[in-house]
């Protein structure tokens, strides 16, 4: 019997997923009037980043699919979807001339009486900043002009910053990010920007004057109004050549995935259920950066994970005994493993020597991919909006053959749910 919607969430529910909780990664800094400074830290507002596709195609289409069950015949039907590429893509690499961002910017601070009678006192400090501009994270903020991440070096009044800083470095680096005439910043490596100021113009090649200001209550006693003031200008870095990650591929994939992407899907930004999920260009294990709609045609179950995060690996430990249970009922699944740097950097990168152990561990055969703030993106806001959960990990979230989201959760017991919200789309299918 295929449970209902109805069921499989009350089941999810009373289940009570066993997850790996995480604080929201703090953005210490000096900036929006959303976050503030504190005692603790610099208090540097950052926000989370955030149409619709074609149906499939061909004999890829896996919304028609669902007849190609049953023993030979169905694992004839996933060998078929799931067959290596061979060739690669029509047309060469994009090269692209980057934009470069050069930014020079004061701060100062102005204590309060009760602020001032624990020790702080007025001052200000300089940061001089320059960034370019990143291609390979439109996730972090998919509709912007421009991304930018570069290093941020205090040029005077470090002793100014070290008493709100709480420690952290004096300089860090920083993403930029331009949306229209809306200035975006965060002091985070790989963290969704937020809005910092408003610009004038937004002409490239022009001294652009900035400004921001926030009262923040301090942790210790007392408040502090921060005021920023600087000049920032952005041009087209034409001796510096990128090439768009998102571009055809030249070549086969060298770990042997498929190359299914009909190529007429448009992303809804953000992850919606019933919509087409944002792509990646995230690394596999051969180095590659892999898409995930060339996994078009299989539902992808797409696996948030920490090295360090026990039901994580409880998750990983028994994904291929799942998977070969639904191939061998003719259904094609691809286990899409986005793992992260730990649950003490989940917005850092592994290193390869992590994700090596990781596949070899669990002796791994499926996609683990190198997390680069993807999933810290597009996770939380989904999850929150259709479970009511905070992220944690494992999270996860299942799309359907055509890369449409259909369900997501937070935690892992076991692959029940996961199966069975698969299995009931297959037979909807099927009978559609």
């Amino acid at each position: 019997m295929i449970p209902t919607r109805a069921n499989l969430l009350l089941s999810l529910l009373t289940l009570g997923l066993a997850a790996c909780e995480v604080e929201k990664p703090a953005d210490d800094g000096e900036g929006a009037a959303d976050d503030g400074a504190s005692s603790g830290d610099g208090g540097e507002g950052a926000a989370d980043g955030g149409g619709e596709g074609s149906d499939g195609a061909d004999g890829t289409d896996g919304s028609d699919g669902a007849d190609g069950g049953g023993d030979g015949e169905g694992a004839a039907y996933v060998d078929s979807i799931q067959a290596a590429c061979t060739t690669g893509e029509e047309g060469g690499p994009r090269e692209v001339a980057p934009t470069r961002v050069e930014a020079l910017v004061t701060w100062t601070l102005d204590f309060d009486a009760t602020a001032e009678a624990t020790g702080l006192s007025d001052c200000s400090y300089t940061r001089d900043y320059s960034g370019l501009q990143r291609l390979d994270v439109p996730h972090l903020c998919h509709d912007c002009d421009f991304i930018v991440e570069g290093e941020a070096v205090m040029t005077e009044g470090a002793d100014c910053y070290a008493q709100i800083s709480g420690g952290a470095p004096a300089d860090r680096t920083e993403t930029w990010a331009l949306r229209g005439l809306e200035l975006l910043r965060s002091g985070a490596a790989q963290l969704s920007p937020g809005p910092l100021a408003t610009l004038s113009d937004a002409a490239a090649g022009v001294d652009q004057p900035v400004a921001w200001e926030s009262d923040s209550e301090l942790t210790s006693g007392g408040t502090m109004h921060l005021a920023a003031t600087g000049t920032l200008r952005w041009d087209l870095d034409e001796d510096t050549v990128l090439v768009d990650p998102f571009g055809p591929r030249a070549e086969p994939y060298a770990c042997g995935w498929e190359c299914n992407d009909p190529g007429d899907l448009v992303a809804t930004w953000p992850m919606t259920t019933g919509e087409v999920s944002p792509d990646l260009r995230l690394a596999d294990a051969c180095g590659e950066d892999v898409s995930l709609w060339d996994f078009y045609g299989s539902y992808v179950v797409l696996d948030a994970s920490q090295s360090d995060c026990g039901p994580c690996r409880s998750m990983a430990d028994t994904s291929e005994a799942f998977k070969a249970e639904l191939r061998g009922e003719g259904i094609p699944v691809r286990l899409v493993n986005v793992l992260g740097n730990g649950l003490g950097d989940v917005l850092g990168t592994p290193s390869e020597a992590t994700v090596d152990r990781w596949i070899s561990d669990f002796d791994l055969t499926e996609p683990v991919l190198a997390d680069k703030g993807w999933t810290y993106a597009l996770f939380p806001t989904y999850l929150e909006e259709s479970t009511g959960e905070d992220m944690g990990y494992p999270a996860w979230v299942v799309i359907g053959p055509d890369m449409r989201v259909i369900e997501g959760n937070v935690g892992f017991r076991s692959w029940d749910d996961v199966g069975a919200i698969i299995r009931a789309d297959w037979e909807a299918r099927a009978g559609g």
